[in-house]
Formats: C-alpha cells, sequence, structure tokens
C-alpha cells in the first residue's frame, strides 16, 4: 500500500469516530489507502501517571511516591471491502505483558445494521463504551464493574446501528461470557447484552461513543443496558444466573464565550443471585461528574476543572471478596487539555473510604494522556 494525501471522505470520519480514540476530524485521513474502500489506520494511545497516597509506604506511615505506566496501547482500523472493516488492538497488561484488547471483524452495510464478530466490548454502560482513554472521571469508574477479559472486552457478535436520524442508537450481542471448566457455567451458555440509546441533540453514530467532544457537539444523551447469563454467578457446586442493569446521562454544550460545560451520571445494579460469588457482587453503585473548560488559552492548552462523585453499595454483607468492597470516592482536580482530551494533563485530590478492613485512600495524582492516530 502506499501513503497517500487525498482529502477527507465523508465515509471515513464516523469510522474513525467509532473507535472511540478520536475526537476531531484532523485525523480523519488513513494512514495508508489503496482507495477509499480499502484503508488502514495506526494509532497510539498511553497513559502514565504519579500517585502519592497518605500512609501507603511500606512503612505504614509515610506517604507513598509511585510512577506507573497505567496503560499502553497500539491501534489498528481499517476497511478491506466497502463493507468490511477490521479492527486489531493491543494493550499492555497490570503484568507488562502485551494481549490482544479488541480483535473483530466488521459486515457494516449501512448506518441502521452492521454485525461485528470477534473480541471487543459487549454493550454496557456509556462510560463503558467511552473506553478508558476518554472516561467521564479521572480513573474509570469502579461503579463499572464488568466480569470479562482484558479492559473489559469479550468474545461474541453484536448487531448495531443507528436510527431516528442517527438519534436513537441499539446494540443486542451474544457473548462467551463466564465459561470454562471448573465454573458455574457448565452448561456454556452465552451472556446475552443490549443496549439503546437516544440524543436529544447531536447524534454520535459510531458503534463507541467519547467521553467529551470538547465543544465540538453539543450532547444531551440518555441509555441504558442489560445483560444476562444463566449460571454467569456463582460457583460450580452453587451456581447462579447473572444479572446486569444500568441507566445513565450525559449533558456537554459549548456555551457563549467559549467555554464547554460538561456533565454526567451513571447507576448500575448488579445481582450474583445470591450465591455470595467471590468476583462478581450482588449490589449497586453510581458515579457523578461536572466539568467546565474555560475558553481561554494558557500556554499550549486549556484547563478543564473536574469533581467526581462515586459509590458502590454491596448487598452480601457476608462476602470478603475484593469486588464485594462498599467504596465512597470524591475526586476533586483539574486537566489541562493540550489538543482536547486527546493530549491532555490531568491533577487531582482523591479520597476513598471502604469497609471490610481495608484501609481508607487519601491521595494525589497527576497523569498524562496521549491517544492519537497518524
Amino acid at each position: 500500500m502506499k501513503t497517500t494525501s487525498f482529502q477527507y471522505r465523508p465515509r471515513v470520519l464516523p469510522a474513525l469516530l467509532s473507535l472511540g480514540v478520536l475526537s476531531t476530524p484532523a485525523y480523519a485521513d488513513p494512514t495508508f489507502a489503496r482507495n477509499e474502500d480499502q484503508f488502514i489506520n495506526i494509532g497510539v494511545a498511553a497513559r502514565a501517571s504519579y500517585r502519592s497516597e497518605k500512609d501507603a509506604a511500606p512503612s505504614g506511615r509515610d506517604r507513598s511516591n509511585d510512577f506507573d505506566l497505567e496503560s499502553a496501547r497500539l491501534y489498528t482500523y481499517g476497511k478491506v471491502h466497502k463493507y468490511v472493516s477490521f479492527e486489531l488492538n493491543t494493550e499492555k497488561d497490570a503484568d507488562d505483558r502485551i494481549g490482544i484488547l479488541d480483535a473483530r471483524i466488521g459486515l457494516e452495510l449501512n448506518e441502521h445494521f452492521n454485525i461485528f464478530i470477534g473480541r471487543f466490548l459487549p454493550p454496557a454502560s456509556r462510560a463503558s463504551a467511552s473506553a478508558p482513554y476518554y472516561p467521564p472521571t479521572f480513573d474509570f469508574p469502579f461503579s463499572e464493574q464488568a466480569p470479562n477479559r482484558l479492559g473489559g472486552r469479550d468474545n461474541g457478535a453484536s448487531i448495531w446501528g443507528v436510527l431516528l436520524n442517527q438519534k436513537l442508537k441499539y446494540h443486542v450481542g451474544a457473548f462467551e461470557g463466564r465459561s470454562g471448566s471448573g465454573t458455574s457455567n457448565q452448561s456454556d451458555n452465552l451472556s446475552f447484552a443490549g443496549r439503546l440509546s437516544y440524543n436529544f441533540w447531536d447524534p454520535e453514530p459510531g458503534f463507541y461513543n467519547i467521553a467529551s467532544y470538547d465543544g465540538a457537539k453539543d450532547i444531551l444523551a440518555i441509555g441504558g443496558s442489560y445483560r444476562y447469563q444463566k449460571d454467569g454467578a456463582g460457583t460450580l457446586a452453587n451456581a447462579g444466573d447473572y444479572r446486569y442493569w444500568n441507566l445513565d446521562g450525559r449533558l456537554e454544550k459549548a456555551i457563549a464565550g467559549g467555554g464547554v460545560i460538561g456533565a454526567e451520571g451513571s447507576y448500575y445494579r448488579y445481582d450474583n443471585d445470591n450465591t455470595l460469588d467471590p468476583e462478581i457482587a450482588k449490589g449497586k453503585g453510581f458515579f457523578v461528574t461536572g466539568s467546565y473548560t474555560f475558553p481561554q488559552e494558557i500556554g499550549i492548552g486549556k484547563i478543564q476543572p473536574k469533581f467526581v462523585y462515586e459509590r458502590f453499595e454491596n448487598d452480601d454483607t457476608n462476602a470478603v471478596a475484593l469486588a464485594g468492597l462498599e467504596r465512597k470516592r470524591y475526586d476533586l482536580g483539574a486537566s489541562y487539555l493540550i489538543n482536547g482530551s486527546n493530549v491532555r494533563i490531568d491533577a487531582y485530590y482523591y479520597k476513598e473510604t471502604r469497609n471490610q478492613g481495608q484501609p481508607d485512600i487519601d491521595g494525589i495524582a497527576v497523569r498524562f494522556h496521549i491517544a492519537h492516530f497518524f
């Protein structure tokens, strides 16, 4: 294939936006292209941070000081035919090994009806569809608990599309969920998932959404999702059904003077069929967040103050697993947007209280974030 510099084609940008890693038309051109129906885009993403928490040093009395490469990704997306797309993304896991994040093939017939098969994100909340690189919160919300593979992905297939002038988006899919020998799901039942969302203002037509459009779109959206797997919870000796549902909403509006206000909230409900599953809690959680982006550039970027309040309540009073922790947290800080949400620096204070004898957390963090397609 040869490198090209042809002009943006209307069909390319929506496809790239569907990845959830682009927020401006500046990177719409394919990295390599044979023609408008055969092209490939290559992208990179990384998150590196510094954290310091009270009494978290090995001594138990001093503040911790930790630098961390939280994540590093290589993205590829493209088409091999007018109606056939592919996606292959990798991710550094917690053990510094490279794993398959997404690997799927898409039959993209039109905006109303498309089929994905392979490994990708099952339908879930809006925060999940924004991916960890664009969370509405500073850290990916702990109230979003997805018992899947790396990065919340799963193997399966999904039908999706947009209707009503791209205002209504639907996803329906079947996935592996919990499976394998020694698990509760000895009948190899599939995990079924679905989501509906509606945009009252500007549409979000892609498979994914972006947490923030940095004022490029006015968003007023509501959505909900549901997931069910027979015998998807519990243990081999005590199997039960797994259920999950959530409701969420997003507001983002560019206002007079050039500033951008943003707010988002999500409510979650989890049910492990009273099995006391050590990995899947029975409980409920939510988060709310709000932000304002100042219109003035200071140096090379803009300042975006943000607050977050989040909570998870465990209904399994006898559970002792980390999945069953009751947690309450607030974050207060700001982002320095160098290229919108694609390139930014987050600096924030967070305080979290937890039960089950786990120590409370009182810390500060600074994170450098980059996500870019070439």
